[in-house]
């Protein structure tokens, strides 16, 4: 059944809905594991428009996605995590840069870099999490 427009904004909403519900009951391990998610599914939109030729700048996926490494980074606790969080603070601003740079003109092979570094530390961090 081919997606309508009504459709596409009705899955839109549920699916915040969603999120927001379980973004409540939350703790902050698991929203870390609910912001990679989101940040795997929003590069994965970008993959896919830029396969299609469409431009990524100033969509909404793009914008959504430096939100989700902006709040990746303040979530970040330097005290407790030392030289990780700082690290890792390291990673998430190189990867906001390289949106920024793509944000003029998508490369694909780089898009398709961020989508797998983030799979790399969702993978790893869910690791973490379920010991």
């Amino acid at each position: 059944m081919p997606a309508t427009q009504s459709r596409v904004r009705a899955t839109g909403a549920y699916r915040k809905i969603q999120h927001e519900s379980r973004a409540i009951a939350a703790d902050p391990v698991e929203l870390v594991a609910m912001l990679y998610d989101e940040l795997e599914t929003l590069l994965g939109v970008l993959v896919a428009m830029a396969r299609k030729g469409s431009s990524v700048s100033s969509t909404e996926p793009m914008h959504r996605a430096r939100m989700m490494l902006i709040a990746l980074d303040a979530g970040l606790d330097h005290g407790a995590g030392g030289d990780l969080a700082a690290a890792l603070s390291r990673i998430y601003g190189g990867m906001r840069r390289k949106l920024d740079r793509l944000d003029a003109g998508a490369e694909l092979a780089e898009l398709a870099e961020l989508l797998e570094g983030t799979r790399s530390l969702s993978k790893a961090w869910n690791a973490i999490r379920l010991r």
